[in-house]
């Protein structure tokens, strides 16, 4: 029995004399899989569930269980949800996890403070994080991402923490220019360091040369994987650094590909379909940033080339693509727990298009029907938005200040800028360097580097 319910019924309580008892804390779905594992001792742990059932296993005392949780929660900490997790650990005191996500925190300063999670921070937290931080760059990007400068102007550590922070030679706000680096089919690419004076300087190319490469954008500067290099499809990748503008080499992918799609999440690079010469693949890889090795993912249900990327969450969304003709077909990978699933389609193809994640939604811009579309993965539905005033098709597509952005393309040079507020498009006075098919699109981060990279397929 639960020391829970044997202090309920053996104790003088009220309802140690009912005839039955009401829980209204625990929802009907938790109860039933607290039910199973009480008659079982088996129980199936989620990332939906694993919340619930933490707050149930401390309240009824079941502390075999709330140890498995932990033990759960301990395996699936990021840098996207550390922030929760130290809430949730120091809530129901599971001090492994707390240390665990504290670590995350720490380590992982840059991409935290990117993330959505950061307004969750607790002062506690937040002083002792600046404290252990020897980076004053990454401390004062801490107080500019966070709410809690008037909490800590109260506090005589954070206020010393606040001074030193502001007296780093580092410490100035992000400069007003703006960078952008593209690349074409070819790869070719170019660096605008400054999108107000629109000059366009060239990048040095990859060490090898390909085209129908994918490229991304990674905390950074970029990655570059696979293509074709005389008519033969490549294993190669490489991650080119914006501030020292040098190339580095990683480990090659474990299948050749030209024609696929690439994303950046969580310190991992994903490698989804392409072709191989004969078929289109559904194979999917994904490179750990951090040790540098290759894993096999499960493959996509069907085999796709040129498939639109993003991700919401812990979910990579992906899009259309070509396989004997374009589709409009939406799979779902939940990284966590390894497994694709499909989703509505999309009201249209959007051949040649990008897709982009935008406030917890998926859009899908550009292409040969201009089109503009809107996902909310929560309600699996779609909406028709307004769409492009130009034509892009090939073209990459980024968040950027604030806004979604779609760069040239097969027929243009413009670069049309969306505002998911007025669901309008304006084009920009810059141009692209050259009119043709572009695959990506990243702004790369100034030295020091103050602004987030969005991830996105390019």
């Amino acid at each position: 029995m639960s020391e829970y319910f044997r202090r309920m019924f053996l104790v003088d309580m009220v309802e140690s004399g009912a005839q039955e008892v009401s829980m209204d804390a625990i929802s009907l779905n938790t109860g039933e899989l607290l039910v199973h594992y009480m008659y079982t001792g088996h129980i199936e742990i989620t990332t939906q569930n694993a919340q619930d059932l933490l707050e149930a296993s401390d309240m009824l005392l079941l502390s075999a269980l709330k140890q498995e949780i932990e033990e759960f929660l301990f395996c699936h900490i990021d840098s996207g949800n550390c922030i929760s997790m130290m809430n949730l650990a120091r809530l129901y005191g599971t001090e492994a996890v707390l240390r665990d996500a504290r670590k995350f925190l720490s380590e992982l300063a840059k991409e935290v403070i990117a993330t959505e999670e950061i307004h969750l921070l607790q002062e506690e937290d937040l002083i002792e994080t600046l404290q252990a931080n020897s980076s004053q760059e990454n401390n004062f990007c801490f107080l500019q991402n966070t709410v809690m400068d008037e909490k800590l102007m109260h506090n005589t550590s954070g206020v010393r923490l606040i001074q030193q922070a502001m007296q780093s030679p580092r410490s100035t706000y992000p400069p007003q220019q703006q960078a952008l680096a593209v690349g074409d089919r070819d790869g070719d690419m170019w660096l605008c360091s400054d999108t107000n004076n629109a000059h366009w300087q060239p990048i040095q190319k990859p060490p090898t040369e390909c085209w129908h490469y994918s490229a991304c954008a990674s905390p950074g500067g970029i990655v570059v994987s696979g293509g074709l290099c005389n008519n033969i499809r490549q294993r190669d990748c490489y991650s080119y650094d914006a501030c020292d503008a040098q190339w580095n080499t990683l480990p090659p992918m474990s299948h050749a590909r030209a024609s696929h799609s690439s994303i950046h999440h969580n310190h991992h690079l994903y490698i989804v379909g392409g072709q191989d010469g004969q078929d289109s693949l559904n194979s999917v890889e994904t490179l750990d940033m951090n040790t540098l090795q290759w894993s096999h993912l499960p493959p996509l249900p069907v085999g796709i080339q040129l498939c639109y990327l993003a991700i919401v969450s812990n979910s990579l969304f992906v899009l259309g693509g070509c396989n004997r003709g374009w589709s409009a077909d939406v799979h779902e990978f939940n990284i966590t727990q390894q497994t694709w699933r499909s989703r509505s389609p999309m009201p249209e193809r959007g051949d040649g298009g990008a897709a982009v994640q935008f406030d917890g939604h998926v859009f899908v811009v550009g292409g040969t029907t201009g089109t503009c579309m809107r996902c909310d993965p929560r309600s699996n539905q779609w909406q028709s938005l307004h769409r492009l005033k130009f034509n892009h098709i090939w073209r990459p597509s980024l968040v950027w200040d604030g806004n979604i952005v779609i760069c040239g393309g097969r027929n243009n040079d413009t670069i049309e800028s969306y505002s998911p507020i007025t669901d309008e498009w304006v084009a920009l006075s810059l141009k692209m360097p050259m009119i043709g098919f572009m695959t990506f699109a990243v702004p790369p981060p100034p030295a020091p580097a103050y602004i987030s990279i969005w991830l996105y397929n390019c």
